[in-house]
C-alpha cells in the first residue's frame, strides 16, 4: 500500500497526463472528450484538497 506521500505523486502525474491529453483534445477539437477529461481532472483535484471536518459539538455542562 503506497505512503500518503506516493499516493499523492500517482495523482499528480494521473492529472498531468490528463492535461497533456486535454489540450490535444482541444487541439482537435473533440470537446466532449475535454470535457470529460476536465470532469476526471476535477476529482483528482478533490482527492489531493487537505479534507477538514468541523469540530465536535461541545457536551452541555450539567
Amino acid at each position: 500500500m503506497p505512503t500518503d506521500k506516493q499516493y499523492n505523486g500517482q495523482l499528480i502525474d494521473e492529472y498531468h497526463r490528463l492535461e497533456k491529453i486535454y489540450y490535444l483534445a482541444i487541439e482537435e477539437k473533440a470537446f466532449h472528450t475535454a470535457k470529460v477529461i476536465l470532469e476526471e481532472m476535477k476529482y483528482i483535484k478533490l482527492k489531493l484538497q487537505p479534507v477538514e471536518l468541523p469540530d465536535l459539538p461541545q457536551l452541555p455542562m450539567e
